[in-house]
């Protein structure tokens, strides 16, 4: 099964704020889960494709 990550932790994958994060989703261009309480989950792998269109992913150090 695929890690699922929250708003905040894919906000700092992509290197935005976690408001730009739910506009990707509003958007269409970041499919989420949400959770009974609303609360919005990513794949990993669906940040990560996201982060290479915007060539935005952070680099390890």
């Amino acid at each position: 099964m695929e890690q699922l990550i929250t708003t905040s932790d894919a906000a700092r994958l992509l290197n935005r704020s976690a408001d730009r994060v739910r506009d990707y989703e509003r958007e269409g261009k970041l499919p989420a889960q949400k959770t009974p309480g609303g609360q919005r989950l990513f794949k990993t792998s669906d940040v990560e494709r996201l982060a290479k269109e915007l060539g935005a992913m952070k680099k390890s150090t």
